[in-house]
């Protein structure tokens, strides 16, 4: 029911068609796809028949795959569902949205439709063989999603609250902010940096006083600061929100995004929060312009879609899903071999810095990171590419070219 009530804020209250809706999904729709993700994740693929989640855009074109199963019933009928608000029994219900047939492709099931919302939304699916549920195994399920938009895009540094002890101008964040995008996200171009302050916000500028360091998650409940998205100005409406506080209220958390967050137009989803202090041990460690800038570019990589090369057991308990150890990729290494094994096990008391926008389960939690037995962290394969869930010594190199892919593509399926 929480899932409904956080749906209904994307895909805005529509009435129910007059149609036939059989086979309504009956899952706990506890996962989710995200479109253009790689990760081969068992969840998903065991749920999807009863009900998982799919993120779409307007305009865009999806083509939902998987496996044929030769010992099931063939060609399974897929069923698309929103949600609406039902005002005679006041709850959430779903909506059948357009049942699909598949095309057979290369051995998978291939169903392919266009998002016809004016909105981004929440889809559900449901998979039937005209006579109940789809019983035939549905493995390796992928979501792939391309649409019209541009590959350029703007940026606004939403500064809220009284920042402390930051080594460089407004503008000169803003600057280096625009020269890391230029140098690592080569797929794309941020055209302009904008720098905005909360309190000067026209409509809730009030409740952003500049005097006072703002603490996410204690100044305010919502650590993504998801109203100051979508700033009320025609020319940085459709921008990327990144919104600089004081410090989070977790311990040990730099900066936070939700997981293919992919709104560039206010409201849940729109916001990267950094912040230029971290709390260790009870005090406020400053973090300077560099590391502010590192910190940004690696939570817009989640917000673009991208995991982490290496899943930790925050991320899994974030994403609620455990089959999921890395992001996916084969350009992307992963850390999980000889000789880092330590790694793995101190990461188990990291915060995850992104969370899944629609299940809120993190990050809630007051964990102290584990610095000890870190001495080989930098012998982890993928601990330069700008992804890694951990700092290191080792040099940032940037992304992969896989990764540069998907977040081309997915930016060019936001409307901005």
């Amino acid at each position: 029911m929480f899932f409904f009530a956080v749906c209904l804020a994307a895909c805005n209250s529509v009435e129910p068609p007059e149609t036939d809706e059989g086979f309504i999904p009956d899952g706990e729709l506890q996962f989710a796809l995200i479109p253009n993700d790689n990760v081969p994740g068992d969840s998903v693929d065991a749920n999807l028949a009863h009900g998982v989640r799919i993120f779409v855009h307007p305009n865009a074109h999806y083509e939902l795959s998987f496996d044929i199963d030769g010992y099931a019933s063939a060609n399974p009928q897929l069923r698309l569902f929103r949600v609406y608000w039902n005002e005679r029994l006041k709850t959430y219900a779903a909506s059948w949205v357009r049942s699909i047939k598949p095309s057979v492709e290369n051995g998978r099931y291939v169903y392919k439709f266009v998002c016809e919302e004016s909105d981004r939304s929440i889809w559900i699916t449901s998979l039937n063989d005209g006579k109940g549920f789809y019983e035939g195994a549905t493995r390796n399920v992928r979501l792939k999603a391309y649409g019209d938009y541009s590959d350029h895009f703007s940026a606004n540094l939403i500064v809220a609250g009284k920042i402390k002890d930051l080594d460089v101008s407004y503008d000169s964040l803003a600057k280096m902010l625009q020269a890391g995008f230029k140098k690592f996200y080569t797929s794309v171009k941020l055209d302009t940096v904008y720098v905005r302050f909360a309190h000067e916000h026209p409509v809730i500028g009030k409740k952003y006083p500049k005097t006072e360091p703002w603490i996410a998650g204690r100044s305010s409940e919502d650590q993504m600061m998801t109203e100051l998205g979508g700033w009320p100005e025609e020319d940085v409406f459709s921008a990327l929100d990144i919104v600089l506080v004081h410090r989070f209220k977790q311990e040990g958390l730099l900066g936070l995004s939700d997981m293919f967050g992919s709104n560039m137009g206010g409201g849940s989803g729109s916001t990267v929060v950094v912040a230029n202090h971290n709390r260790q041990d009870g005090e406020d460690m400053v973090v300077n312009a560099e590391r502010i800038v590192y910190t940004a570019l690696h939570e817009t990589g989640h917000f673009f879609g991208l995991r982490h090369t290496t899943a930790t057991h925050s991320d899994q308990t974030a994403n609620g899903d455990y089959s999921v150890y890395d992001d996916g990729f084969t350009d992307t290494p992963y850390c999980f071999q000889k000789g880092s094994r330590k790694v793995v096990f101190a990461k188990d008391g990291m915060v995850s810095d992104y969370r899944d926008p629609f299940r809120r389960l993190a990050p809630r939690y007051d964990f102290t990171p584990t610095y000890q037995s870190l001495s080989d962290i930098s012998r982890c394969p993928d601990a330069s590419n700008f992804m890694f869930p951990m700092e290191s010594e080792t040099e940032l190199v940037g992304f992969s070219e896989q990764q540069l892919s998907v977040i081309r593509t997915n930016l060019m399926i936001m409307p901005h």
